[in-house]
C-alpha cells in the first residue's frame, strides 16, 4: 500500500498526503483544523430505568465500532528533520480519553445545546493523541440524546466522516452488541527508519515527476487558475477579518430537500445549486442589514469543495479540490441569481478545470514535500482569497440507528482559517438538508440573524419558483 512502511519487526507508519499534512501546518491558536457533527437521536432505546443515558452500552458499541476503523487507534509521529508527519499505532491508547458523558442543565433546550457544542468545537485536540473525541450528551428535551464528534481534518474530509458514521449507524434497529475483538498496537519504527522512509519517497517522488507531466500539460489551464485565483484577493466584506477569536458559536437548521428538488427540476442545475444560490441569497440580506453596498459587489468569492474521491475508494485519505467561486450577491432577482449560480459552478467543474488543476498541484506536493500546499494555503489566507466556505455532503435518504436509537438530525462542522468567521456545512439526510453554521463568537454574534437570512432566502427562492412556473403554464394555455 503506497505511503505504508512496515519494518522487519512488525513497525508500522503510516506518511500522512500532502494535502492531510497541510492541515496540520495551517492550525493556529485561534483556528483549530478540525471538522465535526452534531448528532441528535431518540434517546428511549438507549435510556436506563431512571431515564439516564446508557452510556457504558454506548462505549461498548463504540470500542466495537473501532475495530473497523484503525486511524482511530493511532496517532501523529513526525520524521526527524524532515518533519513529515505519519500514523503510528497508539501504544498507550485508552478509548475513555476520547469517549466522553456530559448532561445538559435543565430544562436541556436546544438553544443551551448549541452553546456547548460551541465550546466544545472551540477546544483543540491533543496532537499526543489519536485526533478524535465523541461527546455523548444527555438532558435534552423531546427525550432526546446528541452525540457531539469532532475529528482532525488530517485525519477525516466529509465523506470519511459518513464513512465513520457508518461504522456506528445502522439502517436497522438492531441494539445486539459483540465483544470486541482484541487489539495491541504494532511498534513505531525508529527515528532513523522515519527519516531513510522519507528520504526514499522523496527521491521516488523526483525520479517519477515525469510521469505527470503529460497530464500537467494537459491540465496547465487548470492549474494556472487554481494558483491565479488562490492568490487573487477577495472583496472585504464582515466575512473577512484580520485575526478571529478561539471561541465558537455553533446553529444550525433544517431545510427540506423535497422543496430542494423541486427548485432545481424548475430551474436547472444541481442540489448544490439551490443550496449555493440560498446561501448567496442569504449573504445578500445579511450584508444589506448591516449596511454594505451589494449592488456593486462582483468579487464575494467563495470555496466549495469538490469530492474527488473515486467511488469504490474505502481509505481515510482526502480526496478533495477546493473551487473558488464569484457569487452573484449582487443580484437581487432570485431566479436570475440560481441561472448565474449554475453557469458559474458549471464553468468551474468544466471549463477552468479546477477540479484537475488542484490534482495535479496535490500530486506534485506529494511526492516532494508538504510545503507547496501549506504555503499556498498560507498565501490564500493572508491576501484574504475567499469571505465564506460551503461544503454539502450527500447522506442517505433513508433512517439510521444507533443501538435502535434513530437519528433524528446531524448538523455538520467545516473549520474556520484564522481570518474567516463564518463556514457553512449540509448534510443531506433523510429527506432533509441539515445546515451547520460555525462562527467566531466574537466578530460574528448575530449568528441567529444569518440563519433567519438562510430560511428567508429559501422561501422567496420557493415563492419566485412558483411564481415563475404558473406565469409559464398560464402563458402556454393562452397561446394554445
Amino acid at each position: 500500500m503506497l505511503g505504508v512502511s512496515l519494518g522487519m519487526n512488525g513497525a508500522f507508519s503510516k506518511r500522512l498526503s500532502a494535502l492531510d499534512a497541510s492541515f496540520l501546518d495551517i492550525e493556529t491558536k485561534t483556528a483549530p483544523m478540525h471538522v465535526g457533527t452534531a448528532l441528535i437521536f431518540d434517546a428511549k432505546p438507549l435510556s436506563l430505568a431512571h431515564g439516564g443515558l446508557d452510556f457504558a452500552r454506548l462505549a461498548r458499541y463504540t470500542r466495537q465500532a473501532l475495530d473497523t476503523r484503525p486511524r482511530y487507534r493511532q496517532r501523529l509521529d513526525w520524521a526527524p528533520v524532515l518533519r513529515h508527519p505519519v500514523w503510528i499505532d497508539d501504544d498507550r491508547f485508552n478509548i475513555n480519553f476520547h469517549l466522553r458523558h456530559t448532561r445538559l442543565a435543565i430544562p436541556g433546550t436546544e438553544r443551551v445545546l448549541k452553546r456547548l457544542v460551541g465550546r466544545l468545537f472551540s477546544q483543540h485536540l491533543d496532537r499526543s493523541r489519536p485526533l478524535w473525541e465523541l461527546w455523548a450528551v444527555e438532558g435534552l428535551e423531546k427525550r432526546s440524546f446528541a452525540l457531539v464528534s469532532k475529528a482532525h481534518h488530517c485525519m477525516v474530509d466529509g465523506i470519511a466522516g459518513v464513512q465513520l458514521l457508518q461504522a456506528l449507524l445502522s439502517p436497522n434497529r438492531d441494539s445486539s452488541l459483540r465483544e470486541p475483538q482484541p487489539w495491541s498496537p504494532r511498534p513505531a519504527p525508529g527515528p532513523m527508519r522515519l527519516v531513510r522512509d522519507e528520504v526514499v519517497h522523496r527521491a521516488k517522488g523526483a525520479r517519477t515527476l515525469a510521469r505527470p507531466l503529460p497530464q500537467l500539460v494537459k491540465n496547465l489551464k487548470g492549474v494556472r487558475n487554481v494558483l491565479s485565483s488562490g492568490l487573487r484577493p477577495s472583496t472585504r466584506t464582515p466575512f473577512t477579518e484580520q485575526d478571529i477569536s478561539p471561541y465558537r458559536r455553533f446553529d444550525w437548521t433544517t431545510l427540506g430537500l423535497e422543496e430542494a428538488q423541486r427548485i432545481r427540476k424548475a430551474v436547472g442545475g444541481t442540489i448544490n445549486d439551490v443550496i449555493v444560490t440560498v446561501t448567496t441569497g442569504a449573504v445578500r440580506r445579511f450584508l444589506l442589514r448591516r449596511g454594505t453596498d451589494v449592488d456593486q459587489m462582483v468579487n464575494f468569492r467563495t470555496v466549495l469543495p469538490l469530492n474527488l474521491r473515486k467511488p469504490a475508494a474505502g481509505s481515510f485519505t482526502d480526496r478533495i479540490a477546493m473551487l473558488l467561486a464569484d457569487l452573484p450577491v449582487d443580484e437581487p432577482d432570485h431566479l436570475r441569481r440560481m441561472q448565474k449560480v449554475i453557469r458559474i459552478t458549471r464553468e468551474l467543474k468544466q471549463e477552468s478545470n479546477q477540479a484537475g488543476g488542484t490534482e495535479i498541484v496535490e500530486e506534485v506536493a506529494n511526492v516532494t514535500t508538504k510545503r507547496l500546499l501549506s504555503e499556498l494555503f498560507k498565501t490564500a489566507m493572508r491576501v484574504r482569497t475567499y469571505n465564506l466556505i460551503i461544503t454539502n455532503v450527500a447522506g442517505p435518504p433513508f433512517p439510521l440507528y444507533l443501538l435502535g436509537a434513530r437519528l433524528r438530525a446531524a448538523y455538520p462542522m467545516v473549520p474556520l482559517m484564522q481570518n474567516q468567521n463564518l463556514g457553512i456545512a449540509i448534510f443531506s439526510y433523510c429527506g432533509a438538508l441539515h445546515f451547520g453554521f460555525n462562527a467566531d463568537w466574537a466578530s460574528f454574534p448575530d449568528i441567529h440573524e444569518f440563519v433567519e437570512d438562510l430560511e428567508t432566502a429559501f422561501e422567496e427562492l420557493k415563492n419566485a419558483t412558483t411564481a415563475s412556473f404558473y406565469e409559464i403554464r398560464r402563458s402556454t394555455e393562452t397561446r394554445t
